[in-house]
C-alpha cells in the first residue's frame, strides 16, 4: 500500500531547526541529514503501517508511529506521525538527545 505524506507545521518547523542547527557547523552535514530526512519520508510513503509505535503513543488519543533515520555519522533521528486512512501525517522531527514530545505537542 502507499501513503501520501503530509508535514504538519510543528514537523516542518523542527525540520527546519535541526537543519539549521546543523549548518550552521557543517553545510555538508546538513545537506546530508536533508538526504537522510527525505529517505525517510519515501520509507513512510511506502510502508508507514510496518513500523511500531512511539513512546508518545501511550497518552495519546491516537496511534502515534515512528519511524528511525540515521545520518553518515551514526547520530539516529525519529519522525513521529500517524496515518489516517492512506495518508502519513508527520507530527515532529527529533533529534539525537531530545526528549519525548509532550502528548499535548502532537494535537
Amino acid at each position: 500500500m502507499s501513503f501520501a505524506v503530509h508535514e504538519l507545521p510543528r514537523a516542518k518547523a523542527d525540520k527546519r531547526h535541526i537543519f539549521e542547527w546543523l549548518h550552521e557547523r557543517s553545510p555538508q552535514g546538513a545537506a546530508a541529514w536533508l538526504n537522510a530526512y527525505d529517505q525517510a519520508l519515501t520509507l513512510l510513503e511506502r510502508s508507514a503501517d510496518s513500523f511500531g509505535e512511539a513512546a508518545e503513543n501511550k497518552d495519546c488519543p491516537f496511534d502515534v508511529r515512528q519511524v528511525f533515520f540515521r545520518t553518515r555519522r551514526g547520530r539516529v533521528y525519529r519522525v513521529l506521525y500517524f496515518i489516517e486512512d492512506h495518508t502519513v501525517y508527520v507530527l515532529r522531527v527529533r533529534g539525537t538527545g531530545q526528549a519525548p514530545v509532550d502528548p499535548t505537542d502532537l494535537q
